[in-house]
């Protein structure tokens, strides 16, 4: 579903959603170009469900599109700690950390994201904070 006009949420409308479709609405707010509402309803999921790495992803994704990074941050460590694996979590992070200029710390993860086969830009950012320091 593609939400072509601002939404209209409040807290009531909120908590009157199930979670599915508090998690699906999310994604259309997201996908729809309002990430602010997005992260306002992803909230309710990953409250009622805290090990939900979907949940946390797609929240990550919101707070970093709403350019609200130290949020984007914290949802994107938390899916790091369920998903450790992931490629794409700790490439995630390591971006968001780089848009705080931080990134050493964002490197970090780009290295790990690069060990486990992400794609050449996470080492090219290595490569760049490696060569800064150098």
């Amino acid at each position: 579903m593609t939400i072509y006009l601002t939404p209209n949420l409040s807290d009531e409308k909120i908590e009157s959603l199930d979670l599915f479709d508090a998690f699906r609405y999310g994604e259309d707010l997201l996908d729809s170009r309002f990430p602010r509402d997005a992260a306002r309803v992803l909230r309710k999921v990953v409250e009622a469900e805290p090990g939900n790495p979907a949940a946390w992803e797609l929240l990550g994704r919101a707070h970093f599109a709403a350019a609200h990074l130290p949020l984007a941050e914290e949802a994107f460590r938390t899916l790091v700690e369920l998903e450790p694996t992931s490629m794409w979590a700790q490439t995630a992070l390591g971006l968001t950390l780089d848009r705080q200029s931080r990134h050493s710390e964002g490197a970090v993860h780009h290295r790990v994201a690069a060990a486990m086969g992400a794609s050449e830009r996470d080492a090219t950012r290595v490569e760049l904070v490696d060569r800064q320091a150098g």
